[in-house]
């Protein structure tokens, strides 16, 4: 019984997602106030990593399937555009597979590929130079220094007439050598030398011109190291093949699931760096949302079976106008409509809407008084109750009121006016009106000026009391104790003190003082000590102790003071007036209408049309005058004790139908 509390959501949606997300959110039965939101952000989100990670992974392994097809695929699938897919299998793809897995193996295959093709172009270049040394037919680890003698192959650059004296400074210098090939001006041929003459040798060579063959770390002959090298290019392009036909494999199975998952992803990501900037963007869109506590973690769940949405839990603003829902038990549902008439409470104020159900059900009763009304009234708003479901609160409302009509009937004998009497059962009836009958007894007319006065000031004290002991929750000392408590000395102490009295006596309110004279004695004290806690610190607030005391003053006195209580006590003799009103009108129609009674035949049917809608027309302009005085008796006596208001309606979002209407 209190206004609900609410959570504050900030959703992110991508753009391609927010229809979906808002539709979902509108058909749940749960509460939620949605509002897009178009501001700066600055919330404690921490970006992921993982996404812009999964997105180049994902991309580069859909890169590897597109390269893989051939070109005609290729221009068929350009022309296609963009895959279309439904939202089940949609969700089916991202649900069933292990896509960061499968990108991995994708890229683990091609840098496989890719490190096969690097061997094969190696490999290809080392067939290349060794076929150049093809003219050497023994064994290449020969090639190298030894213990005693050292032999190099290579290459000699000399022109014709100049080759013949660069073979003689050869053998000048202890080099052995044979001629393997000759080609133009180069001659490949192998030397020889004995390691005693190696510094000189290696000296003398450093200055001609000789290129030393770099084919160092073969054993065997040159053209046994092709034939291995060849076998090697073989089981590599076999093995580059295999790849290539799991690659394509993988691209028939795989490369929608993946396209979707990357739409995915970069979706994510298109929200990711929507955050990271505060702006909501043309692709991803923010908004605010408040739930119910109880409901969040259905909300959360709802927005987060959405790929392409992200939804955080934030505080509100500071001095924000949260929304108000507001919570009570069926009984008293009806009556938050008088609530919202008046303007919803704010966030942490109380909700008056349980302090008002019974005193306005039993105020809009007694405006009635009568029995046979409150059953006809009781009646038919019980039947309208379910068959007009949007009115439902305000005919349950009627229906509590007309149920107190019928206890105000029966306790001051209004049974339509007085047609028990006209029927001759008036006494049978009249021994019920435990209170008189306030239409032909002053007994009962005083009865019922005394409820209504007794009414009054139970609600009026009932109405300090929650302000009081609400101001005591909050932890509000001053309101408590400055403002709430000694008006209620006040009032309680002046109603003793009248009540001992003999102009209590005269007045008719009791039959001989309540209390002894000598209370007033007593209770003058707090009186006067509230007093000047209201003079001095009523208006607290002004800062000029004249002025202070000026309004104090007047609070106590006029503005909202005594004269103000003894008008709000009277305002409730309206219950009487409207009550006895009713009463007489249908006494009226009752006396005119059995007037035709003595007329054969056409006075019965004269007597029941009177009857009928005299007392339809008394139901009609009763409930309207006593729905609108008891109204005013919440809004203008009640209210102000302890409730302010100015709370905002929460603006719940809708499914709404505009020609049909749906039932459970």
């Amino acid at each position: 019984m209190a206004v609900a509390r609410l959570n504050k959501l900030f959703i992110v949606t991508h753009k391609s997602d927010t229809e979906a997300v808002l539709k979902k959110l509108q058909k749940t039965q749960i509460a939620i106030e949605l509002k897009p939101y178009t501001g700066k952000i600055d919330l404690d989100i921490p970006p992921s990593d993982m996404i812009s990670e999964h997105d180049t992974g994902v991309r580069g392994a859909l890169d590897i399937l597109n390269d893989s097809e051939d070109k005609k695929l290729k221009k068929i699938a350009s022309r296609a555009g963009k895959i279309i897919i439904g939202k089940t299998e949609y969700e089916r793809i991202l649900e069933s597979e292990n896509f960061e897995e499968i990108a991995n193996n994708i890229l683990s295959i091609q840098e496989e590929i890719e490190n096969l093709d690097t061997r094969i172009t190696d490999s290809r270049l080392k067939i290349s130079k060794l076929n150049f040394w093809s003219c050497y037919k023994g064994n290449l680890e020969d090639i190298a220094g030894g213990g005693i003698y050292t032999i190099k192959l290579g290459i000699l650059r000399y022109e014709k007439n100049k080759f013949e004296d660069a073979i003689k400074n050869l053998d000048k210098n202890n080099i052995s050598y044979e001629i393997l090939s000759e080609s133009g001006n180069a001659s490949c041929v192998i030397l020889a030398y004995h390691n005693q003459f190696r510094k000189n040798v290696e000296e003398y060579i450093a200055g001609i011109s000789f290129e030393e063959s770099d084919i160092t770390g073969y054993t065997g002959t040159i053209k046994e190291n092709i034939e291995k090298i060849k076998k090697g290019i073989d089981l590599d392009e076999h093995r580059k093949k295999q790849l290539q036909s799991e690659i394509k494999k993988i691209s028939g199975e795989y490369k929608k699931p993946l396209t979707v998952y990357l739409d995915y992803i970069e979706n994510k990501l298109e929200i990711e760096r929507a955050i990271e900037s505060g702006f909501s963007t043309d692709s991803v869109s923010f908004h605010t949302a408040w739930v119910k506590q109880t409901d969040k973690k259905r909300i959360i769940s709802i927005i987060e079976d959405f790929k392409a949405a992200k939804v955080v839990e934030i505080q509100a603003d500071k001095d924000e106008n949260i929304p108000i829902i507001l919570e009570n038990k069926p009984l008293f549902k009806p009556f938050e409509m008088i609530v919202e008439l008046y303007g919803m409470p704010r966030y942490f104020e109380i909700d008056p809407t349980p302090f008002i159900s019974l005193f306005f059900a039993l105020f809009l009763g007694l405006c009635l008084t009568d029995a046979g009304y409150g059953f006809i009234i009781a009646t038919l708003a019980l039947i309208l109750a379910f068959r007009m479901r949007k009115m439902k609160k305000f005919l349950m409302l009627i229906f509590m009121g007309a149920i107190f009509a019928i206890f105000g009937g029966v306790i001051f004998n209004g049974w339509f006016g007085d047609l028990p009497s006209h029927l001759g059962i008036g006494d049978t009836f009249r021994r019920m009106a435990i209170l008189g009958d306030p239409i032909n007894s002053n007994e009962g007319s005083m009865n019922f000026f005394r409820l209504a006065l007794i009414l009054g000031v139970v609600q009026v004290f009932f109405g300090l009391f929650i302000r009081f002991f609400d101001n005591l929750k909050r932890k509000n000392w001053e309101g408590a104790f400055l403002d709430g408590l000694p008006w209620i000395v006040i009032i309680a102490s002046l109603i003793v003190m009248f009540l001992s009295t003999g102009m209590a006596v005269s007045m008719q309110l009791v039959s001989e003082p309540l209390f002894p004279a000598g209370i007033s004695k007593i209770l003058i004290w707090p009186l006067l000590v509230s007093g000047l806690v209201i003079i001095f610190f009523g208006a607290r607030n002004e800062k000029s102790w004249g002025f202070r005391i000026f309004i104090g003053f007047l609070n106590l006195t006029i503005v909202g003071g005594i004269t103000s209580y003894l008008g709000d006590f009277l305002s409730y003799l309206r219950l009487m007036a409207l009550g006895m009103v009713t009463a007489g009108i249908g006494v009226a129609i009752n006396k005119i209408a059995f007037q035709f009674v003595s007329i054969p035949v056409i006075g019965i049917v004269l007597l029941i049309i009177i009857f009928l809608f005299g007392h339809i027309f008394n139901i009609g302009i009763s409930i309207l005058g006593g729905f609108v005085h008891t109204m005013r008796l919440q809004y203008v006596e009640f209210f102000p004790k302890f409730y302010a208001g100015g709370g905002r309606p929460f603006e719940a979002l809708k499914d709404e139908h505009k020609y049909i209407t749906i039932v459970d």
